[in-house]
């Protein structure tokens, strides 16, 4: 799982970076204080853009497994 959260007071859209400046596409648009989780396959590369105002972001994310235990 990956969780954006926008912790600045204004909008946050976030994009998939291949469809970044195209029609296509999914574009989230988080208000202030909103966040959004994404599940994702481990091992695979995701590339996103977040742009807020007039700053864009390009990030890169590659989960792995986690070996952690829930419960005894």
């Amino acid at each position: 799982l990956l969780k954006f959260a926008n912790d600045t007071h204004h909008c946050a859209a976030l994009q998939l970076a291949r469809d970044y400046n195209r029609n296509a596409g999914t574009i989230v648009l988080l208000e202030p204080g909103e966040y959004v989780t994404l599940v994702l396959e481990a091992g695979s590369t995701y590339r996103y853009v977040l742009k807020t105002g007039s700053k864009v972001a390009n990030l890169s994310y590659v989960p792995t497994h986690s070996h952690a235990r829930v419960g005894r």
